[in-house]
């Protein structure tokens, strides 16, 4: 926590500073082309490597249950031209040690980013299946086994969610961070609000498997689905060190509501219930690397800190979490089977055609 809270300072430090920079440059000149390189044209291919993955907290007996997926690093490959950015997850390899320990999980995971010169788009669709609790040790256990781990194997999550930012600096390439489809060429930074959205669904917490050969049925239990909204007003900076090499840092406060509701199974009845709760919600994040002509790469450390809290039987779906990621990519002409469709959308949808510059 004292690691987070130093970022989450230096973060504030450099948002002071950099508003300051980013009025005199400004002043100073107002061609983007100074200040952004497009490669529009080109098609990036990078590999990346993090340590996403979702948690949750359930009620479980008469504590909280934290549950986490079964999975390692990630990895992913993603793709990046024009205006869109696709990323394509690789599931990671298990052993068969941790799947008996920890049980199995099911992931499937697509995500879209649609950025364009002012609107940015990040749409992300995440379904999984099977958790175990990470904190087990908390609770009683059949197993023998001092590494083996409360699992739910039928705990299933349905995730939709999205982020629409706008940007008030033209100098600002936001690309340059996202899909390295274009170049900073010039420290500056820019005014990002935005808002944040989700529909959750979550359910199959009724089935426990206690031992490697015990998996019991729980009488009480919850399923829950909802909706999310949030406002939030971020601030992004990126200092740019001998043309190619880059640091970014941005911080975003924000205030949300979360309409949800509850179904709980008894051995009496079962219980529906609608609620609604507020919640603050700060994301920051730094990251660095090189972003060259052909060759770039990076790695970065991203915070999320979510107020809200379930009581009762209910869940939280809203958690707080960390995550990093690096990753080094190859950006190269496209192929033509490649410009034909995008450029039969743009022509269709007037709103998607930009400059593509001249690289």
């Amino acid at each position: 926590m004292n690691i987070r809270l130093l970022i989450i300072i230096l973060l504030i430090s450099t948002v002071s500073f950099a508003q300051e920079e980013t009025t005199k440059i400004d002043s100073i000149n107002d061609n983007t082309n100074l200040f952004i390189e497009k490669y529009h044209q080109q098609l990036n291919i990078n590999f990346e490597v993090s340590n996403e993955r979702t948690n949750y907290s359930v009620p479980y007996e008469d504590g909280v249950a934290e549950v986490k997926s079964n999975l390692n690093l990630r990895y992913a490959f993603v793709f990046g031209y024009r205006f869109i950015s696709v990323r394509v997850g690789i599931r990671p390899p298990v052993s068969d040690e941790e799947k008996i320990n920890k049980g199995k999980s099911k992931i499937f995971r697509l995500r879209v980013k649609l950025l364009f010169d002012r609107w940015s788009h990040h749409l992300l669709y995440n379904r999984q299946e099977g958790y175990y609790l990470s904190n087990s040790d908390e609770f009683s256990i059949s197993s023998e086994n001092d590494d083996f781990h409360i699992q739910f194997p039928g705990l299933t999550t349905n995730v939709f969610q999205g982020t629409s930012v706008y940007k008030f600096n033209k100098n600002y390439s936001l690309r340059a961070i996202e899909n390295q489809t274009e170049i900073q060429l010039q420290s500056v930074g820019t005014f990002m609000p935005g808002i944040d959205y989700k529909y959750y669904n979550l359910s199959g917490a009724d089935e426990v498997k206690m031992s490697e050969d015990e998996t019991i049925k729980r009488e009480t239990y919850s399923e829950i689905n909802g909706f999310s909204f949030a406002v939030n007003a971020a601030y992004h900076y990126t200092f740019v060190f001998h043309k190619y090499w880059f640091a970014n840092a941005y911080a975003s406060p924000g205030v949300g509501i979360d309409l949800y509701k509850s179904k709980t199974y008894t051995p009496e009845n079962i219980i529906n219930d609608s609620d609604n709760a507020f919640f603050f919600a700060f994301k920051t994040g730094i990251s660095g690397g090189y972003n060259g002509e052909k060759i770039f790469a990076g790695a970065g450390y991203n915070y999320v800190y979510v107020s809200e809290k379930f009581q009762g039987n209910n869940i939280q779906v809203q958690p707080s979490k960390d995550k990093f990621h690096i990753y080094v990519g190859y950006r190269f002409r496209a192929p033509k089977q490649l410009r034909a469709p995008v450029d039969y959308i743009e022509k269709k949808v007037p709103l998607l055609k930009e400059d593509t510059g001249e690289n």
